[in-house]
């Protein structure tokens, strides 16, 4: 394997190569995992606490990058190349917890995702039989009816007053 270290006349050829990689890596970086931070808590906090959620998820997404910014020289120097498996191990560990706890919220209305924290467990399974529990997430479902019967309550008619009233009126 050609290293820089053994040919630091030829860097100058490497550098386009280098410079491509790394655009492109950030490229690919900040359209996919760069926008969780700043996505997620838009998504997932109710109305009320969106801005408290997404200024917590900006915070921890700038204690992260700060923190791996002033660690990096030192873990460069101690692991060496090694270091990219340590980030690869660490990413892979993300993907598995991204997979069991973080909900998705595809196709959701933000009204409706309150929903998915309505279970005491932090996993993704929870989370999904509980919409599923919730008719599919439509909080609306059974509301008309809920109405008629707030309706009723407040004229001071009893479900059975009403359905005998219903039937007269049918039968007259």
């Amino acid at each position: 394997m050609l290293l820089l270290v053994d040919c630091p006349d030829r860097a100058g050829s490497f550098a386009p190569a280098a410079i491509t990689m790394l655009f492109l890596f950030n490229l690919i970086y900040a359209s996919t995992w760069g926008t969780v931070a700043f996505l997620i808590p838009t998504e997932i906090f109710p109305s009320e606490m969106r801005a408290q959620g997404n200024g917590f998820g900006v915070t921890g997404w700038a204690i992260g990058v700060g923190t791996t910014v002033l660690a990096n020289p030192s873990i460069f120097a101690t692991l060496e190349n090694r270091a990219y498996f340590m980030f690869a191990g660490f990413n892979l560990l993300w993907v598995i917890i991204v997979y069991l706890i973080y909900p998705e919220t595809k196709d959701r209305s933000l009204e409706s995702i309150d929903i998915l924290f309505i279970p005491k467990s932090p996993l993704y399974r929870a989370s999904e039989r509980s919409w599923r529990e919730h008719n599919n997430g439509d909080i609306l479902a059974g509301r008309d009816s809920d109405v008629a019967e707030k309706a009723r309550q407040l004229k001071g008619d009893t479900k059975s007053e009403v359905t005998e009233k219903h039937q007269i009126e049918q039968t007259s």
